[in-house]
Formats: C-alpha cells, structure tokens, sequence
C-alpha cells in the first residue's frame, strides 16, 4: 500500500495507550455513532479496528440482533482485540486481518466505521469510494478524525502548545493527514457520497492535576518516539525535557486542559 508512514508504532505500550484512548474518547464517538443513525440490528464493519476499543463500543450499538467484523492489517492488535471480546462475553463481533479498502463480503454492510484511520490513508476520498462499495445503498459511513495542525492549548498553556506541534511536525513528515478533520465534508463528496447534517466538533478536555492528565500527552510522545528522533524533530533527551517542562505547567494549572486536538466526526450515505 502507498499510505502513510505510520507514526505511533505497534507495541505493548501504544496498545495500552489505545485501549485508554478508547475509554476517554468513548462518549464523544457514542455521540457521533448514534447522531450517524446506528444502532440495533445493524451489520457494520468497523474500518482499522486496531486494538477493539471501537469495535466494543459497536458491538453494544448494535446489539445482539446485529454485528460488527473488524479490519485490521496488524495481527497483535487483532489478537488483543479478540481476547477483549472474549473476555467482555461478546458473540457479535469478529475480527479479520487484511486491508478494510479490498474486502469482498458477499452481502453488503449497512455501516462502516472508524476513529483515527482516514489520516493515514494516502487518498482519504479514494478510500471512502472503496470502503462504499461494501455499504448497501443507502447505508452510512461515519468517521471520527482530528485536527492536528491547530494547537488545542489555551493561550497560557505555551508548552502544551509547543508539545502538541512537535507532535503534529512528526505526523506531517510521516505522511499523515494532521488536518483532515476539517475536510471530512468535503471528501466524502468527493468520494460521491451524500454527507449528513453534521460534523459533530468536540475538544476532550479534564483536570489538569490528574494521573490521565499527566499522562495523556507523554504517553502519545513515547509511542512516537522512533519517528520523533528518526526525523531529526528532536532527540529523546530534548523529548524528555519537553514533557517535564510540560508536566510543570500542568502543575501550575487551575483551568480545564486539553486531553486531545480538536475532534471532528462525519458521516454520509451512500447513494
């Protein structure tokens, strides 16, 4: 595949990141899966499910009369993702490693989903195009992404700011879409969908003196790590000095602050 070069790596620890993710974020992708129309019944295919922590949230949408089948090219993941739903007793989920983009199920889904996946697709309207051919007409495809190229920080948050472009300068050069949030619409006309009302906008925001907090942000640096330092962005010294810098200002917060960029959700139909 001609995608981007992916920047979070796949570890133990990123996997652990993601399912704390999927916890922190859950209400706000609720919101948008639901607002998108899913819900009981529905078979749905759940679009770079890495981990499950999207796929949980569906499985409990659409519930016992329907379905969920999560797509993956990363075969640990998968298999973290198959023990969580083992373990959480759900029947109504499978999983399948492959590209979501070349699936060739032989009836139709009536959804397709995913949070954080179009960014790092070469084209994001060609694969809204390829992914639609797996919708029924009429069905949704629904999509949680961010926007990366605008710090969320506050003005007196200056070393969030500054972690947060650092960040943004290592998924540029990896090829990734940091603003893609804010074209969703777009795309998804491009791709000869119909968009919904939306988009759905949302920053996820907390106290500043917590062990999440303090957390969030580092965590997202170290699984970029690699890439930070194989860029040239910054060495692991200047990273680590970067996140005690930014764990002092928290320190000295008294305001909610950002848990993540600003977050933008979409859907459209297919015609």
């Amino acid at each position: 595949m001609d995608d981007t070069d992916y920047a979070l790596g796949r570890s133990e620890a990123e996997y652990e990141r993601l399912l704390e993710q999927g916890d922190v974020m859950r209400a706000m992708t609720e919101r948008l899966f639901r607002a998108a129309g899913l819900g009981p019944g529905m078979r749905v295919l759940d679009v770079g499910c890495g981990v499950g922590e999207v796929s949980v949230l569906l499985s409990e949408l659409v519930g016992p009369g329907g379905s969920v089948l999560g797509i993956d090219l990363d075969a640990e993941a998968l298999d973290r993702a198959r023990q969580r739903c083992k373990q959480l007793g759900l029947t109504n989920v499978g999983f399948q490693q492959g590209d979501a983009r070349d699936i060739t199920q032989g009836s139709p889904f009536d959804a397709a989903a995913g949070r954080f996946v179009l960014m790092y697709m070469a084209d994001p309207s060609a694969a809204l195009g390829q992914l639609a051919r797996a919708i029924r007409p009429g069905g949704v495809l629904v999509f949680h992404e961010w926007v990366g190229s605008q710090p969320s920080a506050g003005p007196d948050q200056p070393q969030l700011a500054a972690f947060q472009q650092l960040l943004s300068r290592t998924f540029e050069r990896s090829g990734a879409h940091v603003g893609i949030g804010q074209q969703l619409p777009r795309l998804m006309r491009d791709a000869g969908l119909e968009p919904g009302p939306g988009p759905i906008c949302e920053v996820l925001m907390g106290p500043p003196r917590t062990p999440l907090a303090e957390r969030r942000w580092p965590l997202f640096a170290r699984s970029m790590v690699a890439k930070i330092v194989g860029y040239g962005i910054a060495s692991e010294a200047e990273l680590e000095q970067r996140i005690e810098a930014l764990q002092q200002e928290w320190q000295r917060q008294e305001q909610l602050v950002p848990l993540s960029w600003l977050m933008v959700g979409a859907w459209a139909h297919r015609p």
